[in-house]
């Protein structure tokens, strides 16, 4: 062997070992879900105030502003402050799914049954089964569809037992912030029907998440715009908030 055909047999060895490495270093889409749930696990419990508006050809017609509290990856309750005839609702999803609705006026609380999931919720896009979803590995299976520089890009399919609305979505992650940044949502016939624009990240303590997000219905082409502010992180907030008892105390 010549030295020519010595450094070209080198220079196929070295890109074989670097190829080999890099596919190493792929991720598998259970550590990809790992990836999402851990990120939103650095922390112990957040707390916002938030911005929805409901946009219709353009134009605002309805906004509304409400108090959010999150623990974990499915806790979560959302109180409105605003306007007067929303003030003192809430929603709260527990940390087994379910999501249930606190009236103020009846002093009641009712769950949300499985059929009206994909119903938008006081006349958002914002259905109450998006409302209350956090994790993605808990109820579906996932396949990598996608893998480039930027982003893995999931079809997420239901496990037997899961209650939704949606026959698939289709979920891109983003690499850099290791969060989700776009939803999109399929009915039987595979027609797209709902998605998620997840935008503005920032960084509050140890967690980085979008402060934006944008909630399409493809059906009947109005959006719902939801802002977040005045994040903040790791309150202590006990276990008990995330009760129906909880919301009958108000």
């Amino acid at each position: 062997m010549n030295r020519k055909q010595s450094l070209f047999m080198l220079t196929l060895a070295s890109l074989l070992v670097m190829g080999g490495v890099a596919h190493a270093q792929k991720k598998t889409v259970q550590q990809i879900l790992d990836t999402v749930d851990d990120n939103l696990l650095k922390v112990s419990d957040t707390t916002y105030n938030a911005e929805v508006s409901v946009i219709r050809d353009g134009k605002k017609i309805k906004t509304m502003t409400f108090e959010a509290v999150l623990k974990g990856l499915n806790m979560k309750r959302i109180t409105f402050t605003g306007p007067g005839d929303v003030r003192g609702m809430a929603v709260l999803t527990t940390d087994d799914g379910l999501t249930y609705v606190y009236m103020p006026s009846y002093k009641r609380v009712r769950r949300v049954a499985s059929h009206v999931q994909d119903q938008g919720f006081m006349g958002t896009d914002i259905s109450a089964e998006e409302l209350g979803t956090a994790s993605l590995s808990k109820g579906w299976d996932a396949k990598i569809i996608k893998d480039d520089d930027k982003v893995w890009v999931l079809r997420m399919t239901p496990q037997k037992g899961t209650e939704t609305i949606y026959s698939y979505m289709l979920v891109t992650v983003s690499k850099k912030y290791g969060g989700v940044e776009r939803v999109e949502s399929y009915n039987s016939q595979g027609t797209l029907v709902k998605s998620q624009v997840r935008s503005d990240w920032q960084t509050f303590g140890v967690i980085t998440i979008p402060v934006k997000m944008v909630y399409t219905d493809h059906k009947t082409g109005s959006s719902t715009e939801l802002r977040f502010f005045e994040c903040k992180v790791n309150q202590g907030i006990p276990d008990s908030t995330f009760t129906t008892r909880s919301l009958m105390r108000e």
